[in-house]
């Protein structure tokens, strides 16, 4: 029986997701040492690396082809309301450093490779939340809100987003080898980026 997309995506960048997530920023959040000053590095850490990569995605005709809400994805300007709230300027956040070495994503199947790390950290943000809640008294609708993207709506999204992946991979070994390479790629670079 073949296996699926979603759980070829799932077992084969099981390694990259786990070493991603051991970097120092996600670390101090579990154990509950996280400082807001940490938190705001983290944040603008996020802020560069997505802010080009969503500029990249968005060029893609393909999101309308499969019907899917591309825009209600967007996170950047999430990023943007919480490092306001953390005391940054417009003019400061726009002058953060962006991550020079981005996952390529010429085609669709990439970019929809690239979309799954994106999304799917999301899916682990509510749990976030409440750590960076008890650390810090971080709120969702305050200076949480990139943790929080989806509220109460994040299956919901999940759900979207994992049915835009079993029609792009469309029953193809190829398109899915460059999803899940694209995935791969997304992490290995995201790692490179949080380290210090």
């Amino acid at each position: 029986m073949k296996v699926s997309i979603l759980t070829r995506l799932r077992e084969e960048t099981a390694p990259y997701h786990i070493q991603t997530e051991q970097n120092p920023y996600a670390a101090a959040i579990t154990d509950g040492t996280i400082t807001l000053s940490q938190y705001k590095n983290y944040l603008e850490k996020f802020y560069g690396f997505v802010r080009p990569v969503e500029a990249r995605l968005a060029q893609h005709a393909e999101w309308k082809v499969y019907n899917f809400d591309y825009e209600t994805t967007q996170k950047t300007g999430l990023l943007e309301k919480d490092l306001l709230s953390l005391g940054l300027s417009m003019q400061e956040i726009g002058e953060l450093s962006e991550c020079p070495d981005l996952p390529e994503q010429k085609i669709f199947t990439q970019a929809a490779g690239v979309m799954y790390v994106l999304e799917g950290s999301i899916l682990g943000g509510q749990m976030v939340i409440r750590m960076l809640n008890r650390a810090l008294g971080v709120q969702p609708d305050i200076n949480g809100h990139y943790f929080n993207s989806y509220g109460d709506k994040v299956r919901d999204r999940w759900k979207a987003f994992q049915q835009l992946l079993v029609e792009t991979a469309a029953d193809s070994t190829t398109r899915e080898d460059q999803i899940i390479e694209a995935a791969k790629e997304t992490f290995r670079k995201l790692d490179q980026w949080f380290k210090p």
